[in-house]
C-alpha cells in the first residue's frame, strides 16, 4: 500500500464544511449520536442506519474491499514473520508530510489527519500495511532493492493473493456478523461499521443524523397517528415509487427491485429508511391539514409568491465570461474588459442558433457550455440564477419575442454575461400549480417540524 493509496484511502473521507449552528456548542452524551430539539438518535439507532444506507453502496463496497485487504496484509506479514518497526513508520511519515507541504494539502501531517477525522495511531497502522505490502510485493516478484515497485504492481500482486484465497462479500442483513471472507479471514461487521464511519463523507454522516431526528419530529406532530396507519402509508408511498421507477423510460424496463438492489438497497431497508417515513409523514400531513379547498386557499392568498416561483418562464441561455475589478490570477480581465468583449460578441447574434455557437466556443460557465449556454426555463422567482439576470429579463416591459440581452454585470460569479432569453412558457394550470403548492406546503411543514441547524451531531465535538 504506497503512499499514493493511502493518500487515495483518506480522500475517501471529504471534508465537509460543519454547519454554522448555536446547537453546535452543545454537548452530547456519551451515549447519543445525535440530537435536536426534543429528540436524540442513539449510537446503535445511528449505526443501524449508516449500515442499512451504505452498507451495500458503492461507498460501502470500496469501504469493505478496502479492509479485508488491510487485514490481509496484516496475515501475511504474519505468516512471513514480516516486522516493520517504528523507524521505518517514521521516515514513511516524514516522506508524506514533506508531500503534504509540497502539494498545500496541509502544513502537518497532524493537520491532515484531523481534518479527515483519522487518529494518528491508525495512520501509522496504515503506513505499516503501506510497507508490508511494497516489502511483500517486491519480494514476490523478484524485483531488486534497488529497483522501484510502482503501485500498479504492488496492487496486482494483492489481487493474485485475494483472487487465490477466495473472497464473499456478505449481503446485509450480515446473519452471523460477518461483512467479508477472504480465505479463513473474517471482517466482522462491527470493525466494517467503524471504518465505514471513517470512510464516509461527513455530510452523508449528519444528513442520516438529520433526517432521522426530522422523522421523529414530524411523527409527533402528527399527534394520534397509529403504527399501523403510517406502516400502510409506507407502503403506498413505495407503490407509488414504483409505479414511476417502473414507468421511467431511461430505466428501460427495470423492476424497482432491480433498481434497489443496485443502490445496495432491499424492500425492507427501503421501509425502515427515515426519508420514507418523512416523505410519508409530510405528505399525511397535507392531506389532512388541508385538502383540495385548503391548497386552493393557499394559493389565492399567495398567488404572486407562487406564480413568481412557478408561474410564467422564459428559457434562458448564457455566454459568461469572467472579470473583476481589477486583473489578477482569478480575473483574467476587468468589468469593462468584459462587458466590452461581450459586446463585440452580441454584434454576431442574430439567432438562438448564433448564441449557442457563440457560448459553446467563449462561455467560462462551466455548467451550462458545452449545452450551448442553455439553462432551461427560468421564473422571475427562481432564486438559483443570479438575481441582477432576472432583474435584466424580467423588470422592464413583457417581450414576447426572442431576443438577446446584455451585457449584464455579475457579482456573484464575478464577470458578466450575455443572456438569450428564448421560448415562452406560460403559468400552468391548476392541475400542475396544485402540486407545487401541495410540495411547498410539505416542505413548509417540515421545516417547521426541524432544522438542519437545529441538529448537533458526534461530528461537532472538538
Amino acid at each position: 500500500m504506497r503512499l499514493a493509496a493511502i493518500l487515495g484511502w483518506l480522500a475517501l473521507t471529504p471534508v465537509a464544511a460543519a454547519l454554522e449552528s448555536l446547537a453546535q456548542a452543545r454537548e452530547l452524551p456519551t451515549d447519543v449520536a445525535a440530537s435536536a430539539l426534543d429528540v436524540s438518535l442513539s449510537w446503535q439507532e445511528l449505526d443501524a442506519l449508516i449500515l442499512d444506507r451504505h452498507g451495500a453502496s458503492e461507498a460501502g463496497r470500496q469501504a469493505l474491499n478496502h479492509l479485508m485487504r488491510a487485514k490481509l496484509l496484516d496475515r501475511l506479514a504474519t505468516e512471513s514473520k514480516l516486522a516493520v518497526g517504528p523507524e521505518a513508520i517514521s521516515k514513511k511519515w516524514t516522506e508524506l508530510e514533506g508531500e503534504l507541504r509540497r502539494t498545500g494539502q496541509a502544513a502537518n501531517l497532524p493537520e491532515y489527519l484531523r481534518a479527515n477525522r483519522l487518529s494518528e495511531a491508525r495512520f501509522r497502522e496504515f503506513l505499516r500495511l503501506g510497507i508490508v505490502q511494497e516489502l511483500l510485493a517486491r519480494a514476490a516478484l523478484g524485483v531488486p532493492a534497488d529497483r522501484p515497485v510502482n503501485g500498479e504492481q504492488q496492487e496486482m500482486w494483492l489481487d493474485q493473493i485475494v483472487k487465490q484465497r477466495g473472497t464473499l462479500f456478505v449481503a446485509p442483513p450480515y446473519a452471523d456478523g460477518v461483512a467479508a471472507r477472504c480465505g479463513d479471514l473474517a471482517v466482522r461487521v462491527p470493525e466494517f461499521l467503524e471504518h465505514l464511519k471513517q470512510q464516509l463523507a461527513e455530510d452523508d454522516l449528519r444528513n442520516d443524523c438529520f433526517q432521522a431526528l426530522l422523522a421523529r419530529r414530524a411523527r409527533q406532530r402528527m399527534g394520534g397517528l397509529t403504527d399501523e396507519d403510517q406502516a400502510q402509508a409506507i407502503e403506498q408511498e413505495i407503490e407509488r415509487r414504483r409505479v414511476s421507477t417502473e414507468n421511467d423510460p431511461s430505466l428501460q424496463g427495470a423492476k424497482f427491485e432491480q433498481v434497489l438492489a443496485s443502490q445496495g438497497l432491499t424492500l425492507e431497508i427501503l421501509r425502515r429508511d427515515p426519508a420514507i417515513a418523512v416523505a410519508t409523514l409530510s405528505e399525511l400531513w397535507v392531506e389532512r391539514q388541508f385538502g383540495e379547498q385548503g391548497r386552493q386557499r393557499v394559493y389565492a392568498e399567495e398567488r404572486a409568491w407562487f406564480d413568481a416561483r412557478f408561474g410564467e418562464a422564459r428559457e434562458l441561455r448564457v455566454l459568461f465570461l469572467r472579470g473583476g475589478l481589477a486583473r489578477n490570477e482569478l480575473n483574467p480581465r476587468t468589468f469593462e474588459d468584459a462587458e466590452r468583449e461581450l459586446a463585440r460578441l452580441r454584434a454576431q447574434v442574430k439567432n438562438a442558433a448564433d448564441f449557442e455557437r457563440l457560448a459553446k466556443l467563449r462561455s467560462e460557465d462551466g455548467g451550462t457550455r458545452e449545452r450551448g449556454g442553455l439553462l432551461g426555463f427560468v421564473s422571475p422567482g427562481e432564486t438559483t440564477v443570479p438575481s441582477e439576470l432576472r432583474t435584466a429579463i424580467f423588470s422592464g416591459p413583457r417581450n414576447e419575442t426572442e431576443h438577446c440581452v446584455g451585457p449584464v454585470r455579475l457579482a456573484n460569479p464575478s464577470g458578466a454575461a450575455l443572456v438569450w432569453v428564448g421560448a415562452l412558457r406560460p403559468s400552468p394550470g391548476w392541475d400542475e400549480m396544485r402540486g407545487r403548492v401541495h410540495n411547498e406546503l410539505r416542505r413548509r411543514f417540515l421545516d417547521e417540524c426541524l432544522k438542519q441547524t437545529d441538529v448537533v451531531t458526534y461530528l461537532d465535538r472538538d
